[in-house]
């Protein structure tokens, strides 16, 4: 959808004045006095118009340095913006093209996902394999300098612009994590996202599927590679959602539909409570095997849409920890100029009711830790493992408090087994 916004003067203040006047004489007492409100709320609208345009022709002719009109259009439109909240940015031409190639799966870059909270710079989560994540970056990691200079007063797009670049180049970024900084130095890459990735465990019986963004054809790669598992004797599926920041709000849709084949993903509900109710897709193939999602605080929008779906219908269990909390939609509107918006036009609910934003999800295993795992070792999908074997087992998921590990972990209990 192609939205235009042109602002004109259709009339001069003297003759828009006059027109109200003679409104009001024709209208009666009651209507006057209505109008007048009318009558000054037109000439308040005006009034602000006015102070822009001359702020801005002020600027331009006495400010000590030469300012182009163009600079201080995209200044204001940012500033309004900023207002707004924190997931609305104004992009340029070239900005949009970036963020439409993002979107097929394919950049140049470190491979991070970033926000804005609490007006900091703020990583939702590291892609998986690229080279943000070999770093070591991590979800809710607040970078504060980019190549030396503070991200105080950058937005976020201008932010990702600084970050991406040709493969092959450096970037160093400050990171502030538990109020210590410290500097990581990064080679870009062509990131190029894996969407999806499957392999199988317990001797063919689970499949594992790690699902890395939503993105164009998310749901088409994870329907094949189910497929592909249930042909070969697969009996139960975990998918992993740690650290995917989301993406497209309909592939979140598809993907549930993978896991049924009747009920309500999502609702969301636009200005004056306008609500919108996305289905499953009936046309969508399905899958019966149990499944269990791991998510963790990386897991973010479109991941939190399938998450909360799978909870809210008891059609699997979710393991790991609190996903990030992005409950709302953005939607892109192009201009004629090649730029484009992007603004919250609406907030979702998953299809138990339940508002996602700042809030996020709790799984049904708890399984965190302080300290990040050591390389080889993946504690989260070792107890996913143990419960899905369980299930396969016994005919029904096994208690919280039997896989659950909260806080800082004893050595002993990372190696405990189901009580059986």
């Amino acid at each position: 959808m192609k939205v235009k916004y042109k602002l004109r003067d259709v009339f001069t203040g003297s003759a828009l004045v006059m027109m109200l006047i003679f409104a009001l004489l024709l209208a009666g007492p009651a209507a006057a006095e209505d109008n007048q409100l009318d009558l000054d709320e037109e000439i308040a609208e005006h009034a602000t118009m006015d102070n822009l345009e001359s702020i801005m022709n002020i600027i331009q002719n006495y400010y000590v340095d030469e300012v182009s009109q163009e600079e201080l259009i995209k200044s204001a439109i940012e500033g309004m913006l900023q207002e707004v909240d924190r997931y609305s940015n104004y992009m340029t031409e070239e900005e949009y093209q970036d963020m439409q190639e993002e979107m097929e799966g394919e950049y140049g870059g470190i491979g991070i996902i970033i926000t804005m909270r609490d007006n900091e710079l703020t990583i939702v989560s590291p892609i998986s394999g690229t080279p943000g994540d070999d770093a070591g970056l991590q979800a809710e990691d607040v970078i504060v300098e980019i190549d030396g200079e503070s991200t105080e007063d950058m937005d976020q797009q201008q932010a990702v612009d600084r970050m991406r670049g040709e493969p092959g180049t450096d970037v160093t970024i400050t990171i502030e994590r538990d109020e210590e900084q410290f500097e990581v130095d990064i080679t870009r890459e062509m990131i190029d996202i894996p969407i999806v990735e499957g392999e199988r465990y317990d001797e063919g019986r689970i499949g594992y599927i790690e699902v890395s963004q939503f993105l164009q054809e998310t749901a088409d790669k994870l329907s094949q590679t189910i497929t592909e598992m249930e042909e070969n004797g697969v009996e139960a599926l975990i998918i992993d959602l740690r650290n995917n920041p989301g993406g497209i709000l309909q592939e979140s849709v598809e993907v549930s539909s993978v896991f049924a084949d009747e009920g309500d993903v999502l609702s969301i509900r636009q200005r004056e409570d306008e609500e919108q109710v996305f289905p499953v897709n009936p046309d969508r193939m399905t899958t019966d095997l149990p499944v269990l999602v791991l998510v963790n605080r990386g897991s973010a929008s479109a991941s939190e849409i399938v998450a909360g779906f799978i909870k809210d219908t008891d059609r699997g269990k979710l393991l790991g920890g609190r996903t990030f909390g992005k409950g709302t939609v953005q939607s892109v509107f192009p201009m004629d100029d090649g730029s484009a918006l992007r603004m919250t036009t609406a907030r979702y609910y998953t299809t138990g009711e339940n508002i996602i934003d700042e809030e996020g999800i709790e799984p049904d295993y708890v399984v965190q830790y302080d300290d990040d795992p050591i390389e080889e070792e993946d504690l989260q999908l070792d107890k996913a493992l143990l419960a899905v074997e369980y299930y396969l087992d016994y005919g029904e998921w096994p208690e919280p408090e039997d896989i659950s590990i909260e806080g800082e972990m004893a050595e002993e209990n990372a190696e405990d087994d189901i009580d059986q």
